[in-house]
């Protein structure tokens, strides 16, 4: 549960373990985002609120907190907090069913070397195409997406479109058709995201988690890169 919140607490940040003579000491509590034993005013209180679990004791409800936020949390118990930690504990019930879905999804073996190359081939060389103006982008991309993701794919495409492009026809040259193959995987997931009401930030991201996790690249760049190429090849969105 702590790797949920990747060792930190979801609500200040501090460091859920510290070290003192070189051992780890835990920094946090277990807490119920909805009270285990509510009392009549916290009730009262929490009354209409969506409760996450059928159980109170459900993992659902629980949540890591630093010692402190845990306190701040319980006494004196209000609304706003709650909500805030409903919301939180949502994101990561739904990025925990996110990753069971990437077993399902696989990506083809080459792929990792064609990121591989975006960090050490040396024929890598942008500036040839530096006047390539992913138009695709623009017309795709709607409200959802941020501003600063909406740039870094745009960029992404001008910058390495046609890298990514020629290692995927280098490839194709040895008869396994390998491009063919992946754009159906990437639609297939692109699809799923789609069917379940994801934003086009949310899908996204969600490809690029997936294509970090299936390819383990140097950096999240390389997932990203990726990705950007299939927005602009049509395989998203």
């Amino acid at each position: 549960m702590v790797a949920q919140v990747d060792r930190i607490c979801p609500l200040c940040a501090e460091p859920l373990f510290y070290q003192k003579n070189k051992k780890s000491y835990v920094n946090y509590e277990i807490a119920h985002i909805y009270p285990l034993n509510a009392k009549p005013h916290e009730k009262d209180l929490l009354g209409g609120e969506e409760i996450l679990g059928d159980d109170l004791n459900d993992e659902e409800n629980l949540i890591p907190l630093c010692k402190i936020c845990h306190g701040k949390y319980d006494k004196p118990r209000t609304v706003s907090e709650y909500r805030e930690l409903v919301s939180i504990k949502k994101k990561i019930i739904e990025k925990g069913a996110e990753e069971e879905h990437w077993k399902r999804y696989h990506i083809e073996d080459q792929v990792s070397a064609i990121i591989d190359a975006l960090y050490d081939d040396s024929s890598l060389d942008i500036d040839p195409e530096i006047d390539f103006s992913p138009k695709e982008v623009d017309e795709k991309l709607d409200d959802s997406m941020s501003e600063p993701t909406h740039r870094k794919i745009k960029r992404n495409v001008q910058d390495y479109f046609f890298f990514v492009r020629g290692k995927f026809q280098d490839l194709d040259e040895t008869g396994e058709l390998v491009s063919e193959s992946v754009s159906l995987q990437v639609k297939a997931f692109y699809v799923r995201q789609k069917a379940a009401g994801r934003s086009q930030q949310v899908a996204f991201d969600n490809i690029v988690d997936w294509l970090n996790a299936k390819t383990r690249p140097e950096t999240r760049d390389g997932a990203e890169i990726l990705a950007s190429f299939f927005v602009q090849n049509c395989e998203i969105f």
